[in-house]
């Protein structure tokens, strides 16, 4: 379907996460939500078949995009005792959707110089020095491998949900006494919930809060994320939503596990409302841009936590071939539709979710069950990707192009219009001629505008950097293809361009051919 074409930047400062459109955004914010809401019948049906495929007795899911939950809705129960239903602001467990805010908290201390990622853990907390590596001629792990699970450790989802409880005394045992590794530090990916746990310890040790005042303080408090936190004692049992597993074709009562050391890998309970506010601020995040960025956690470190991605394959099948892998606290996804696709799923006794967002869009869906382990994964990329089909994502900047490369490109023209580079006021790097001489450059000319004639039609370049873009012109016998990159020198000359014919073969693809470098 025809995707809806517009410029929309989304200025989110973290105190008061209000958006602003820039331009004539405002009419595709109105076109954004009424597509959203034109398919909520259509979400709604996959996420109904979402709760019955999991066994869950209730549900709650949400589409942010402009910024804010543009949609959600509640399905079964919260409490099968009592018969409540799944509300707006009814608390689920998300487990370890909880690690991406771990990671931003730590990237937030690298932005602000109080760790590095690439440094050796043991220098933020001493009794990692002690612990005997898998082979002598093994690497220090990092801050990063933590939160990138390539520490070398062994997996243990179900070890570590059963440890959530632990005081600061019993971690400090679990650490004295561990032997986790499964690999020598960064040899290979293993999923890792202790990397996690460490990297809470070493917040709270460079910080002196704990981690729960951590949070709080940067993420839930300026989000006002009111009903959010770490701790089930602070939620109203009326509230939130209980804990079920399907067992012998009934349900029974999942114990909740309490809060503890163990947080940072999954401690989180959230609504959806809420969610939907901590999604709005994570998508504003992109593009990079220079406006005012005074929030709690700065626009950089949010972008920051899917540096360092481990490549692990590619997904997908037919031409949609997508790479993907993991970073902090994310996993990565390269889509050949949607962009970079970041998320993370939750599983906890009680409880499974999911999340996806697609920053190039401008949009995010999750997804929260209260089923043990509760599969929503397959339902939150199927609403993802009907959105997006639908037009609902944005087509966002995604770079500012240098005024020099635009002014350059204005001047093309006329360079094609006397068939001669020079006489233009162009300027060029020192190896632009090298490449290929004047001489050559006036026989491409010569040859193209004998094909395919004037070239009255030259819409705008498309940036694919700040010093690169791609550019088409209609001419009057045939289409030009062409691209320009700037040199990366003070001030910036011209150090590559192409401009050849669109010939089509009888397949209908298209041949554009460029060998002509002397």
């Amino acid at each position: 379907m025809a995707r809806l074409i517009g410029r929309i930047l989304l200025f989110f400062c973290l105190f008061s996460p209000t958006l602003t459109l820039a331009g004539g955004g405002a009419k595709d914010a109105r076109a954004i939500e009424k597509t959203v809401r034109a398919h909520a019948d259509d979400l709604d049906e996959i996420f109904e078949r979402v709760r019955l495929d999991a066994r869950a007795p209730g549900l709650v899911y949400g589409v942010v995009a402009n910024g804010e939950l543009l949609h959600w809705r509640g399905a079964g129960v919260r409490n099968l005792e009592t018969g409540k239903p799944v509300a707006k602001d009814t608390p689920f467990r998300i487990a370890s959707m909880t690690k991406m805010m771990t990671a931003q908290l730590v990237a937030d201390l690298q932005q602000k110089n109080k760790l590095y990622l690439d440094a050796p853990a043991e220098l933020y907390l001493p009794a990692l020095k002690e612990w005997e590596y898998p082979t002598s001629d093994s690497r220090k792990i990092t801050v990063r491998d933590l939160l990138n699970h390539t520490a070398g450790f062994v997996t243990d989802n179900p070890w570590a949900d059963r440890q959530m409880a632990l005081t600061q005394e019993e971690l400090d045992d679990v650490l004295s006494n561990a032997d986790p590794f499964s690999h020598a530090p960064g040899d290979t990916w293993e999923y890792s919930n202790l990397g996690f746990v460490i990297a809470g310890r070493i917040i709270e040790t460079l910080t002196g809060e704990t981690f729960e005042e951590r949070l709080s303080k940067k993420i839930l408090s300026p989000l006002d994320m009111k009903d959010s936190g770490l701790d089930i004692h602070d939620i109203p049992e009326d509230k939130r939503a209980f804990g079920y597993k399907w067992v012998n074709n009934a349900y029974k009562d999942e114990p909740i596990l309490e809060s503890g050391t163990f947080d940072p890998l999954g401690g989180m309970w959230t609504t959806a409302d809420d969610y939907g506010r901590y999604l709005g601020w994570m998508l504003s995040a992109w593009p990079a841009r220079d406006e005012n960025d005074d929030g709690a956690i700065s626009r950089g470190a949010v972008r920051s936590v899917v540096d360092g991605v481990r490549m692990m394959g590619a997904s997908g099948g037919g031409s949609c071939q997508s790479p993907y892998g993991y970073a902090m606290g994310l996993s990565v996804t390269k889509h050949c539709q949607l962009g970079l696709v970041v998320g993370h799923g939750g599983g906890f006794p009680g409880y499974g979710s999911y999340v996806l967002l697609a920053p190039e869009k401008g949009l995010a869906v999750f997804a929260f069950a209260n089923n043990t382990y509760a599969s929503v994964r397959g339902g939150v990329w199927e609403a993802l990707s009907l959105l997006d089909d639908a037009g609902a994502g944005l087509s966002a900047k995604k770079h500012a192009p240098d005024e020099r490369m635009l002014a350059a490109y204005s001047k093309l023209g006329d360079v094609y219009e006397i068939g001669d580079l020079e006489g233009a006021g162009l300027t060029f790097a020192n190896n632009f001629f090298l490449d290929r001489s004047r001489e050559r450059w006036k026989t491409q000319f010569a040859s193209i505008k004998q094909s395919v004639g004037a070239c009255p039609s030259r819409p705008a370049m498309r940036a694919t950097g700040r010093l690169s873009g791609d550019f088409e012109w209609h001419c009057a016998n045939a289409r030009i293809a062409g691209h320009i990159i700037m040199s990366p020198l003070d001030p910036v000359d011209i150090q590559e361009l192409h401009i050849r014919e669109v010939k089509i073969n009888r397949s209908g693809s298209e041949i554009v051919t460029d060998v002509d470098f002397h």
